[in-house]
């Protein structure tokens, strides 16, 4: 895992939560949520099923407004609306499921769909998007229809599509979730590569191990814990009331 300096005073968060609400009804789900992320981190998002991962996921996102405190995304207040429909230029949502937000008829066309709709040149969209399948390994795939993919590969796509907007953070949800060994361990060392700020939702325990330099457990719409990975994950007591487990490699010998 790479070296990041989370000491520099001069960085600014990328994201920063304070006293957040919110949640898809009246009963506030999301509960006082205090959270920062700093650029270039990539954090690893923890819980049970029900716990609010996606519920911040789309208040990050600008999907859902804060009911009461604060978030600041990419230096934006998502309290204002025009700030929420802004964000999407600063950030990118990479779904559980890729066919939720695979839409056209060729990968080349959906990894394109994104720049074209920022209003890019054509130029730049081509270079945007021969970037994006450079980086996610597609260059086989270009003409192919992309609901006719493997999951790993729809997966790969879905990522390409963000990246060819070149988000300064991406947000992933369960990218590991259906995936076989290889994918898995191909999908790693690219999301090791990116220089964006990842916040990445998961159930993939060793995942958030080998790649992330922070972990955060959340559980009934409330932060529990931020620490190191190895250090949060391995905590026994903290993470079996919540439902999850002490991840294989750092059981005891």
């Amino acid at each position: 895992m790479g070296v990041l300096d989370l000491t520099s005073p001069m960085r600014a968060f990328d994201i920063e939560l304070s006293g957040l609400c919110a949640g898809h009804s009246a009963s506030t789900y999301l509960r006082e949520v205090d959270w920062q992320v700093l650029p270039g981190q990539r954090v690893g998002l923890v819980g049970p099923n029900g716990a609010g991962k996606t519920t911040l996921f789309l208040t990050l996102a600008g999907v859902l407004p804060p009911k009461s405190g604060r978030a600041i995304v990419g230096g934006m207040d998502l309290s204002d609306q025009a700030s929420r429909r802004k964000v999407a230029g600063v950030l990118g949502l990479v779904m559980q499921d890729p066919d939720d937000q695979l839409l056209e008829t060729s990968v080349w066309d959906d990894i394109a769909l994104g720049p074209t709709c920022q209003g890019l040149l054509p130029g730049e969209v081509k270079s945007r998007v021969e970037s994006a399948i450079a980086a996610t390994g597609l260059e086989a795939h270009v003409d192919r229809v992309p609901q006719r993919l493997s999951v790993g590969e729809k997966k790969r796509v879905a990522l390409a599509g963000v990246l060819a907007r070149q988000p300064d953070i991406i947000l992933l949800d369960e990218p590991t979730a259906g995936l076989d060994p290889r994918g898995r361990r191909e999908l790693i060392q690219l999301l090791k590569g990116l220089s964006s700020t990842l916040v990445i939702a998961t159930h993939d325990l060793e995942l958030v191990l080998d790649l992330c330099h922070q972990a955060t457990l959340l559980d009934a719409g409330r932060l529990v814990k931020t620490g190191h990975p190895a250090t949060l994950l391995a905590d026994a007591a903290l993470m079996e009331p919540h439902g999850l487990e002490v991840p294989w490699p750092l059981h005891p010998r």
